[in-house]
């Protein structure tokens, strides 16, 4: 995604779902799936971490 490093977060998952789709996790998800290139890099850094805070706070118990 371009310009991803000028997001906010609340910007990045609104911008995620715009292209993505509804569900917020699963856009943010594809979106670090697109950054990832074989290698470890800042953009997929940023959208994985904010995948994984997506995730904590949607999980409920350990159901």
């Amino acid at each position: 995604m371009t310009d991803w490093q000028n997001l906010t977060e609340e910007n990045a998952i609104e911008a995620a779902v715009a292209e993505h789709g509804k569900n917020p996790t699963a856009s943010v998800a594809y979106c670090a799936l697109d950054a990832y290139d074989g290698r470890d890099n800042e953009e997929y850094r940023f959208w994985f971490g904010l995948f994984l805070k997506l995730a904590k706070r949607e999980h409920v118990g350990w159901a």
